[in-house]
């Protein structure tokens, strides 16, 4: 009996734990590998102005972008025509900070897979040996949707208040080094991808995050309420 409350305890935590990351990950996916959302950003914040880049070309190096993240490139070789003249569009700080790029969405897509597999489990464990399967799987969903939600207004509050000190921050724990560390004056990378564009991706990372969070832990608190 004990060790059923054990594993039950245990199936538990997996849930609250991992679903918001699994979420989390996946809405970062969809926003940061949506080119659509690259083109209305370029045309915002008038990227083709800034990089001399023909807005066409922007595209194609969007999509030579995602699919380096995607890992189905190998290398970000890229060309494109530059104030008239074709020319490469990267630097080598640019290249080498992509790839450090590169690897922290490879660990991203591992972690929210492996996430994946354990929710699964966790769900099928407690629908096993749980008495009241439903009311276990409804109190963690509705832990999960409480506490993520409260951290995620936390960080939406602070990155208000000055997102340029917490996306360095981030960089800062993230990265090793400081190849993140762009010149806005000659690297096309930050030209294309100013902190405007990290700011909305953040807020709309947030904002999706949070209304399905909302949605869940409501839906679970109405059917705890409801049994």
């Amino acid at each position: 009996m004990l060790r059923n409350n054990y594993i039950h305890s245990i199936f538990q935590v997996i849930i609250i734990v991992y679903l918001p990351i699994v979420i989390l990950l996946s809405i970062l996916q969809v926003y940061a590998l949506n080119e659509n959302f690259y083109t209305k950003e370029f045309k915002k914040n008038h990227v083709s102005e800034n990089t001399k880049i023909e807005l066409e070309d922007l595209n194609r190096i969007t999509t030579e972008l995602i699919d380096y993240l995607k890992d189905r490139r190998n290398d970000l070789n890229i060309f494109a025509e530059i104030k008239g003249k074709k020319s490469t569009v990267f630097g080598e700080r640019e290249k080498k900070h992509m790839k450090d790029v590169k690897k922290l969405f490879q660990r991203g897509f591992i972690l929210r897979n492996v996430g994946i597999v354990l929710l699964i489990g966790a769900l099928l464990g407690l629908s096993k040996i749980s008495e009241n399967a439903n009311k276990a799987i409804y109190q963690s969903l509705l832990g999960s949707s409480i506490l993520s939600l409260g951290i995620m207004i936390f960080i939406f509050v602070l990155i208000q208040e000055d997102f340029y000190k917490y996306f360095t921050y981030f960089h800062k724990i993230f990265f090793e080094n400081d190849l993140w560390m762009l010149n806005p004056k000659t690297d096309i990378l930050i030209q294309m991808l100013p902190l405007d564009f990290f700011y909305d991706i953040a807020t709309r990372v947030i904002g999706s995050f949070v209304g399905i969070m909302f949605s869940i832990g409501g839906i679970s608190f109405y059917k705890l309420r409801k049994s």
